[in-house]
């Protein structure tokens, strides 16, 4: 795929490492904090659960490269390790992100970014942003993703591919220093790979 692209590939993974950075705070957030339940079948940590969805599902595409059908759908908007930096990535097995899993596109357009019939009118039928295994599955599978990502800005630092401007370095700085924090947390080391 020879598209042009407006973005360098420095700008790029200066994202790159802004989604890793806040998911990693996301995740220590999760770890460090007791969560309250009110009256509502909800709890406090239902944001946090969101936003380390979302961003699980940020870094899955760019790793990994979008399903089939949404990629051929914007094919030249959507830059991925594959396309853009030719990277293969081992993909982990992370928990729920088959077809029919609560990490896949549809789920999470369907349960998390839209108001769809379904989320509203069917609230008892989802897999929902109750996601099956809750927190833990959450950590866990963003355990698995900032470590593939960590892998994928490692080894183009090192070959020398790019340089990072001063934020992007400043990102990996605070990204490292937070992965070190979470090692504290056993169900978060015993999936970082």
């Amino acid at each position: 795929m020879n598209i042009k692209k407006k973005a360098s590939n420095a700008e790029i993974l200066k994202q790159i490492l802004y989604e890793m950075l806040t998911l990693a705070y996301t995740v220590e957030l999760l770890e460090k904090n007791k969560w309250h339940k009110g009256q509502s079948h909800i709890d406090s940590s239902e944001p946090l659960l969101t936003t380390a969805t979302i961003k699980i599902r940020i870094l899955y595409d760019f790793l990994f490269g979008p399903e089939t059908a949404s990629k051929a759908d914007n094919a030249k908007d959507i830059y991925s390790a594959v396309d853009d930096f030719e990277t293969k990535i081992k993909k982990p097995s992370l928990v729920g992100c088959g077809p029919k899993g609560m990490f896949s596109r549809e789920s999470i357009d369907k349960y998390l970014l839209h108001f769809t019939e379904e989320r509203i009118s069917k609230p008892k039928e989802l897999p929902e942003p109750k996601f099956k295994g809750g927190a833990e599955s959450v950590v866990k599978n963003s355990a698995m993703i900032l470590a593939s990502a960590e892998k994928f800005i490692d080894a183009q630092v090192k070959g020398s591919f790019m340089n990072l401007n001063q934020e992007s370095e400043n990102y990996m700085k605070d990204f490292k220093q937070v992965i070190i924090r979470l090692k504290a947390y056993p169900t978060f080391t015993a999936s970082y790979q």
